[in-house]
């Protein structure tokens, strides 16, 4: 694990894991085991979670070579160990082939303990953008977890992992 990193920093290299910049799997040196994902009204807890929902942003949303681009990170004024990320996506729509980018900022909000992301706060309407304006209907969002869970119940059976580094 690296030491002596920031908040900031952890956090920034979280950023690099998931653009694809650094291998996935170095998602453990930055993510606690037990990490709490919040979004909206579902959950996730720990790293296999965090790989399943990179694994649906990186390929199975309707934009490739998708990255994270931060516009500001900085620490809570309140909560030294509370980073805010503001930043936009970017890629290459799979339909067109067109290079895109989010209009606006999204922000997402990381606690940081003992040089570890230990909890995550983000939200729907940060991933419009990769799936669409339908995932904010708290129906088609069901839906879409409902597939989710079948999608990764398969994926063994095709002799895929979702952890590997694959678009």
């Amino acid at each position: 694990m690296p030491e002596g990193l920031s908040p900031q920093e952890t956090v920034l290299a979280l950023v690099r894991v998931i653009n694809g910049e650094m291998p996935r799997l170095s998602a453990k040196n930055y993510l606690d085991p037990d990490v709490e994902i919040h979004m909206d009204s579902a959950n996730h807890r720990g790293i296999r979670g965090w790989y399943k929902w990179i694994h649906l942003i990186r390929n199975c949303g309707r934009i490739r070579d998708l990255r994270v681009v931060p516009c500001d990170v900085r620490c809570s004024p309140r909560e030294p160990n509370i980073v805010l990320l503001s930043s936009r996506w970017s890629g290459i729509e799979r339909s067109g082939r067109a290079p895109s980018t989010t209009p606006d900022i999204y922000h997402c909000k990381y606690l940081v303990r003992d040089g570890r992301i230990v909890e995550i706060w983000t939200s729907k309407r940060n991933y419009v953008f990769i799936f669409g304006r339908w995932i904010r209907y708290a129906v088609l969002y069901r839906v879409f977890l409902g597939w989710a869970i079948l999608y990764f119940a398969i994926l063994p059976l095709r002799g895929k992992d979702f952890p590997a580094d694959r678009d």
